[in-house]
């Protein structure tokens, strides 16, 4: 059965023919942009340039990478061969899934039947840890997986707006920058990379501690409607702050996200359940008034399974324990009530929990 359907009535003439009409899934194909077959979001739109590689994603062990060789010093022409190698690999996988073949991709939690374009459409940008200037950070969490890299002086030339500028010549489709990796507030040149996102009306998803205020960031953000700031908050009182963070500045934080909030960004909050830490249901209260108060327009919920303690990669258990669990019920429950968007982080997130936290939506 070959189908054109129009964008605003493709979902419901399939979800009709497949639910209520029983015609199989398979047999149904597009002449349209999209296609119902298996694949990802991050294969179809997502590039991640860093110092080490390229790649489309972090699912390990299923993503493929493509190296630069340890320790060179990175010109323009090496970062665009390595991207062509890349969206070779790119088209090739994405062809391989639209025939039925086995890929790399296959195993991967994000691996999913839906509707995918027929081409990549490279969107959204990433931009990896140490470039010239190296990758700093005014927090210290305890948990953070980039503390090796941060302590690590850069001796590339190309600059975090540099690889910007190269990515926005390479890829025409692109409309987002995801700023994050150490702490984008005090990158080298970040007022050039909010004019060069502002120029090209490109949105910003900003992963900060918001422990600086930056007036250029937030006029950069608030003039794209689907621009975001996101903070890890994890908590919702100074004291358990302090010691997820190992800085004092919860105050500050506060302080500042209110300024956010008052120039027009849209603020998206964190929260990693740790055992010991913040999994009690009194901080986890306070987190939701911090919540209701700064009207945040959407809350990622996660559990620490990078696995890093000091810097240190431990091994851990992917099954949220079932007292997590309840937790993270109630936070689910307590959000929708309030009109809260949430998701959650399905990397760090096993394939037996996917399923009965995806029944917890309304």
């Amino acid at each position: 059965m070959w189908l054109t359907l129009a964008e605003h009535n493709l979902a419901d003439v399939y979800k009709c023919l497949t639910e209520r009409e029983g015609v199989s899934a398979r047999r149904i194909r597009f002449f349209g942009e999209r296609e119902y077959r298996l694949g990802c979001f991050n294969l179809q739109n997502y590039i991640y340039i860093s110092s080490d590689n390229v790649k489309t994603c972090a699912h390990y062990p299923y993503t493929n990478h493509f190296m630069f060789e340890p320790g060179q010093i990175l010109s323009e022409k090496d970062v665009i061969n390595k991207l062509d190698q890349l969206e070779d690999w790119r088209r090739e996988t994405i062809k391989k899934l639209q025939n039925g073949e086995k890929t790399s991709c296959h195993g991967c939690s994000a691996l999913h039947w839906g509707f995918f374009t027929k081409e990549p459409h490279v969107e959204i940008l990433g931009v990896g840890p140490n470039f010239k200037g190296g990758t700093k950070c005014n927090c210290d969490c305890f948990y953070c997986n980039q503390n090796t890299i941060i302590r690590t002086k850069s001796n590339q030339e190309l600059s975090n707006y540099d690889i910007h500028r190269i990515s926005a010549e390479y890829y025409d489709t692109l409309d987002t920058t995801i700023l994050a990796d150490g702490e984008p507030t005090i990158l080298p040149k970040i007022d050039e990379i909010c004019d060069l996102t502002m120029e090209r009306n490109w949105s910003i998803q900003l992963n900060t501690n918001a422990i600086l205020y930056k007036e250029k960031l937030a006029d950069a953000i608030a003039s794209n409607s689907k621009s975001f700031m996101a903070v890890a908050l994890d908590s919702g009182s100074r004291e358990t702050y302090k010691k997820i963070k190992r800085v004092d500045t919860y105050d500050r934080v506060i302080e500042n996200l209110h300024k956010y909030k008052e120039k027009g960004c849209n603020i998206f909050l964190k929260y990693i359940l740790i055992p010991e830490y913040n999994d009690n249901l009194e901080e986890i209260i306070k987190f939701l008034d911090v919540c209701s108060e700064l009207k945040v327009q959407h809350v990622t919920l996660s559990q620490n399974l990078s696995g890093f303690v000091d810097g240190v990669k431990h091994k851990a258990d992917p099954d949220m324990p079932e007292s997590m669990f309840c937790l993270f019920t109630y936070m689910v429950a307590r959000l929708q009530e309030m009109g809260i968007c949430w998701d959650f982080q399905i990397e760090f997130v096993s394939k037996h929990d996917i399923d009965r936290i995806e029944k917890l939506r309304k």
